[in-house]
């Protein structure tokens, strides 16, 4: 579950129609998108081991995926790094920067897989992650759905308040 709030804050994020929103909220986005990732490689691991796994890097995280899950969920990144509209962005970044942008799964978490960490920090370095792997966390979402079915509506319907603060904002505040 927290995955997925996760997952679906950075939606909402990123998916603002007003092109000012959609800049001012890219990188806490990715940042989001990031932990949405580590939490649903973290569940898969869980579920495929009844091990509980520790650290932010997304490519030691899918490694330890069993061989059947990482093939799927490469063949799902596969899929999407082939669509017409994501062809047009690794074009555009290699129009930005000079170089092609590798587009295989491995080589995006390896380059991108600490981006939880790294995006927080921009301020602190030269130069940007190279985080690639934003919608990652549908994939991952489709791969636990896939050992765990009966998860798929969960967190979606009517939310239940705490008492107390069923009206989050007081009609005084502006």
């Amino acid at each position: 579950m927290n995955a997925e709030r996760f997952r679906i804050a950075d939606l909402v994020l990123r998916g603002s129609q007003d092109q000012r929103v959609a800049v001012a909220v890219a990188s806490p986005a990715l940042v989001l998108s990031a932990f949405a990732s580590e939490l649903y490689l973290k569940c898969l691991i869980l579920i495929q081991s009844a091990r509980l796994e520790h650290g932010h890097d997304l490519h030691p995280l899918f490694k330890k995926l069993e061989s059947q899950s990482q093939r799927r969920v490469e063949q799902k990144w596969n899929e999407w790094v082939s669509s017409p509209e994501r062809k047009r962005i690794y074009e555009a970044l290699k129009k930005i920067s000079g170089e092609s942008i590798p587009t295989d799964l491995d080589w995006s978490l390896r380059n991108g897989g600490t981006g939880f960490v790294d995006m927080r920090y921009l301020h602190e370095v030269e130069t940007g992650p190279r985080f690639l792997i934003g919608d990652l966390p549908q994939i991952l979402r489709e791969e636990t759905l896939q050992h765990r079915p009966e998860w798929t509506s969960l967190g979606h319907g009517p939310m239940t308040p705490v008492p107390g603060f069923e009206n989050p904002m007081p009609n005084n505040m502006p």
